[in-house]
């Protein structure tokens, strides 16, 4: 009797403890052992030709273009739980669209409960009917990155089967132009050898996207750790933490995401994204060996894009140009100023200086008036070469607009101007 009731004692004890070991997802070991004084030291000793990433891309976000990258930032890697970027794209569209609510309710189905076994999830539960929140899914998925949360939801936004939302993935990549992006699940469990694959310049378009189009969720992907609460279910709580060391670490002041992933032929990926003062800047690495070199090299590239890139101001509304001239006006010049006001994006990199050209739309005849457009004023990079010419790189144009209202002159004064341009005594 002793005998079979100690038996039962160890059995539930063992039962317990297994149990506790299978409700911390892996993140959390990983995220205990993460040496953040390596990291930083790793962020402090990077400079673009030493990062050790397979690929990497970053943004200063104002551009909307791809700052620096990899010279194979276009190849295709496996990215694991990093491809749920989409499924959380396509998540918050359908909460614009008005098609769901972040409260609306997710079933888990069986497919869900069983997507993701022997991997990290948050233990939805089918048999008991459970119905989480579209809300709790995003939540599980960048805290937890739990794939059984991205597939209920994938299920829930289309509507009918994952098979369907992949295809979903795949229209929204086209539109994206994410050329080097193909889907196969909605969670990233697939890999390279399934057909699915990314590269780390989509994976910054698509960051970039992310934040653009929907900047509420920032206020998730700041979340790194929680409790999911099954509350319909009454089944106990599953600990969540996120191995995005950038923001649980505190290592980057005003780190706030997005999201981590890992596979085992291309090792530890991430997007991350950072408002660094003024300036928010996104980075994408790919093939990290450890943690440690994940964060700290994606800590160099924020940094080091918002520093290199800041807004200049070429003109502003209203500035004097030149004077131009004006044909049969009685008088010969008009002054002109800039229709907009015009800043652009510097690389702080670059050696130029700017120039502009003066693009007039054909013979400006009088009468005209305070206002009217006449031409562009282009503004452009010019870059010495060594054998003394320059280059040239557009940065953007306004309008030329007229300052000043000129009549045209009467026919005598025309007459004598037409004399005295024939005799090569005057031209426009």
């Amino acid at each position: 009797m002793k005998k079979g009731f100690s038996r039962t004692i160890c059995f539930l004890i063992a039962a317990i403890i297994l149990s506790g070991i299978v409700l911390i997802p892996f993140n959390v070991i990983e995220s205990a052992a993460f040496n953040k004084a390596t990291a930083n030291s790793i962020a402090g000793n990077t400079r673009l030709g030493s990062i050790k990433a397979k690929a990497y891309a970053s943004m200063y976000f104002d551009s909307g273009e791809v700052s620096f990258m990899s010279e194979n930032a276009h190849e295709k890697f496996s990215v694991g739980n990093l491809i749920k970027l989409m499924t959380i794209y396509l998540a918050f569209e359908a909460v614009e669209k008005g098609d769901t609510s972040l409260k609306s309710g997710v079933k888990v189905s069986k497919a869900a409960q069983n997507i993701s076994v022997g991997k990290e999830r948050v233990f939805l539960d089918s048999g008991k009917g459970e119905v989480i929140t579209v809300e709790e899914a995003v939540i599980a998925m960048i805290a937890g990155s739990a794939n059984d949360a991205a597939y209920a939801l994938a299920e829930h936004i289309s509507g009918t089967t994952e098979g369907d939302f992949v295809d979903m993935m795949n229209r929204k990549a086209a539109v994206l132009g994410l050329n080097d992006t193909h889907y196969v699940d909605s969670t990233g469990l697939k890999i390279i050898t399934d057909g699915q694959y990314t590269s780390a310049y989509d994976l910054c378009m698509l960051s970039y996207r992310l934040i653009k189009d929907f900047p509420a969720v920032l206020n998730y992907t700041r979340i790194t750790s929680g409790t999911f609460v099954h509350s319909s279910t009454g089944q106990p709580d599953t600990n969540m933490q996120s191995s995005n060391a950038l923001v649980y670490s505190g290592m980057l002041e005003g780190a706030d995401g997005l999201l981590v992933g890992y596979s085992n032929a291309d090792l530890y990926a991430q997007a991350a994204s950072a408002k660094i003062g003024d300036e928010r800047t996104i980075a994408v690495v790919i093939g990290e060996k450890t943690p440690e070199d994940r964060a700290g090299e994606l800590k160099y590239l924020l940094e080091m894009t918002a520093r290199v890139f800041e807004w200049r101001e070429l003109d502003k509304e209203g500035t004097y140009v030149r004077m131009i001239s004006v044909k049969d006006g009685k008088t010969l010049k008009v002054k002109t100023v800039t229709g907009q006001s015009l800043d652009y994006i510097a690389n702080t990199n670059e050696k130029y200086t700017v120039e502009k050209k003066i693009v007039l739309d054909g013979v400006i005849e009088a009468p005209v008036s305070k206002g009217d457009i006449a031409g562009k004023v282009v503004y452009q990079k010019a870059f010495s070469q060594p054998d003394g010419t320059k280059t040239y790189e557009e940065i953007g144009s306004v309008d030329l607009i007229i300052d000043e209202d000129v009549d045209r002159a009467g026919w005598f004064l025309r007459f004598l101007r037409r004399i005295l341009e024939f005799l090569g005594l005057m031209q426009y």
